[in-house]
């Protein structure tokens, strides 16, 4: 109980997979389908089939019980801004073979970020190879590794069904390799990887390429 004696909960401590999720004007947008307590952030399905996910972070729960939840902005607010994972950011920290990866993002509980992954980047260039499937980690397919300069840390994939135009992703952006299925799975989303510039290509193939 709070000084004014008001009743307070945990979000954490009540948030559940499958409660109704309300807007700020009692429109029912879906039902809690992940949790990611680490982060802050969960994940509503909604539509017909569940088909539909938004991305909502912790701060925006004005009221919540065991059984359903309301949050304090509106449907229209949630699609048209968290349709989409937060953003991502990776950068490279250390020298020689403890050069790390690190990737942060917005925490969920407020405005400061969040470390989601770290990886040694020598644990994950022998494990790079011509032909494994890349998927984002929002499981979207890229396409396939056709080139890979393990100096500069550059992965080319051809052309997967969701870009026109050949991609070209970091080794930094890897979460992990899946061996047994050969996958290459990303920290980032598809948005994030959308996001890649030109220039922070450089940025990083010049930084892993002085490391070599």
């Amino acid at each position: 109980m709070n000084v004014e004696g008001v009743i307070t909960v945990d979000v954490r401590d009540t948030l559940a997979l499958d409660q109704n999720v309300f807007d700020s004007m009692s429109k029912k947008i879906g039902e809690v389908s992940y949790v990611d307590d680490e982060t802050g952030w969960f994940t509503i399905a909604a539509g017909p089939m569940y088909e539909t996910q938004y991305f909502v972070p912790m701060t925006m729960v004005k009221y919540i019980d065991p059984n359903e939840l309301f949050l304090s902005a509106t449907k229209e607010d949630i699609q048209r801004d968290y349709s989409t994972p937060p953003p991502r950011t990776t950068s490279v920290e250390g020298e020689g073979p403890a050069t790390t990866a690190t990737t942060r993002q917005q925490s969920g509980y407020g405005d400061a970020s969040v470390v989601v992954h770290q990886a040694r980047l020598d644990d994950l260039r022998t494990m790079i190879d011509v032909g494994l499937r890349v998927y984002t980690a929002d499981m979207v397919y890229l396409g396939k590794v056709r080139e890979y300069d393990s100096a500069t840390g550059l992965i080319m994939l051809d052309k997967g069904r969701t870009s026109k135009h050949d991609i070209v992703v970091p080794i930094t952006m890897i979460d992990r390799v899946e061996a047994e299925t050969h996958e290459i799975v990303l920290i980032a989303s598809k948005t994030d990887v959308e996001r890649i510039t030109p220039v922070s290509l450089v940025r990083t193939a010049a930084k892993l390429a002085s490391e070599n």
